[in-house]
């Protein structure tokens, strides 16, 4: 155990439609490239949250002291083919295995297998350490898209959601958690979810209290009682008719009790928007297209906020008013560079839902940071048990903790 150098607090403060001002302080964990992702859960086992990116966690509350589960390394920002690039792009905790602990499910770069660290709180290793501190196991091979998830689609427990092998994959534990994940596929095989594939989410479209899939092209219906063999039924939309975004989410926001679609357009390029879901009395269900930042640059003088490059996304309630919020920003050096707006400041902020009293409902930008971004992974969480959700990245910027005020 070491405390960590280099340790920056920068605090950021802006006004909202709230009374009082929201404030976050900025706390750069570690300044090295590691990790594409940053995560969040008690790792040791002791109450308190812990950061987790890459193979590095952060014991909280202080989040001062590192530890190591798996061999440390960092990386260069820019290089050719995949030499720029962590091999670290997400990372899920949760009670993978029977006992007490916390485990990690881990997924590296696009069509490369998922893995599980077993306990890697039981017995830390210092934050330089290049052995791995706990037992990995593969979970699933050729986990090939830029948006995996883990979360709660089959039964109650979480399941890993992926594309894998052409298809949209979902992966259960195994009863030997040493043993690969049982893989069931909810889609058809599509040539479309290969390699670097970009956008994928769930949620509960069609009101049955079923998660359903979304990705950029539609989203697939779960069915009752599934045999686990059966693609589901496929329903088309264009959210993302261009290269597609980040994480996907289905949340009410406008308030008249059914999901609406939240997603990035590009991941590489521009775009925020979200879909008004439309009923007709009959029961289908179309879509309304809200756009929250254009999907090109925005004239300077307009006075559009207009960021490239909306890689990761996550939401939350940041203000405390009942209502899901986005979190997003600009993934620095996403293609080392090369994509639109590359060397624009690497931005996060935040997007209030209001419903408004004429029944529309707006997303009001709010700059946390400009100088930090995100990566492929954003966490939330009460990282120091205030009861305001706190903000968690790790890029090619390093690994920050924004802790709200």
């Amino acid at each position: 155990m070491r405390n960590l150098p280099n340790t920056l607090f920068i605090t950021v403060a802006f006004c909202t439609t709230l009374s009082a001002e929201i404030t976050f302080t900025k706390t750069q964990l570690k300044k090295e490239y590691i990790s594409e992702g940053a995560s969040v859960g008690d790792i040791d086992n002791d109450g308190h949250p812990d950061i987790i990116a890459g193979p590095i966690w952060w014991k909280g509350p202080d989040f001062k002291t590192a530890h190591t589960y798996s061999p440390l390394k960092t990386f260069p920002i820019t290089g050719p083919g995949l030499t720029g690039y962590s091999n670290n792009f997400f990372t899920f905790p949760g009670k993978i295995t029977k006992d007490d602990w916390i485990d990690i499910l881990k997924v590296g770069v696009p069509s490369s297998p998922a893995q599980v660290a077993i306990n890697p709180g039981e017995k830390p290793l210092a934050a330089d350490n290049t052995t791995h501190a706990c037992t990995h196991c593969k979970a699933q091979d050729n986990v090939c898209n830029e948006s995996p998830q883990y979360l709660q689609i089959l039964g109650k427990d979480k399941q890993l959601l992926a594309y894998s092998h052409k298809h949209i994959t979902i992966a259960t534990p195994s009863t030997d958690p040493t043993q690969p994940w049982t893989v069931l596929n909810i889609s058809t095989k599509e040539n479309r979810f290969a390699k670097y594939t970009h956008g994928l989410g769930a949620g509960d479209i069609n009101g049955d209290k079923l998660p359903d899939i979304l990705e950029k092209a539609g989203w697939w219906e779960q069915p009752k009682d599934w045999d686990k063999k059966t693609p589901w039924k496929f329903h088309p939309y264009p959210f993302a008719p261009k290269q597609g975004g980040a994480q996907m989410f289905a949340y009410d926001a406008d308030g008249d009790g059914l999901n609406d679609v939240v997603t990035a357009l590009n991941a590489h390029a521009y775009g925020l928007a979200w879909y008004q879901q439309i009923k007709t009395p009959e029961g289908k269900i179309s879509f309304k297209q809200h756009i929250i930042m254009p999907d090109a640059p925005a004239d300077p003088k307009s006075g559009i906020l207009s960021f490239s490059q909306p890689h990761a996304m996550a939401i939350a309630d940041i203000n405390g008013d009942g209502i899901q919020d986005i979190i997003t920003g600009k993934c620095y050096f996403a293609h080392n560079g090369r994509d639109p707006g590359a060397n624009d400041p690497a931005v996060l902020y935040w997007f209030q839902t209001t419903r408004n009293a004429d029944g529309t409902t707006t997303f009001t930008p709010h700059l946390i940071d400009s100088d930090s971004g995100v990566g492929r992974q954003i966490s939330t969480a009460d990282l120091n048990g205030d009861g305001k959700i706190d903000i968690v990245t790790s890029n090619k910027k390093g690994t920050h903790a924004f802790i709200q005020k």
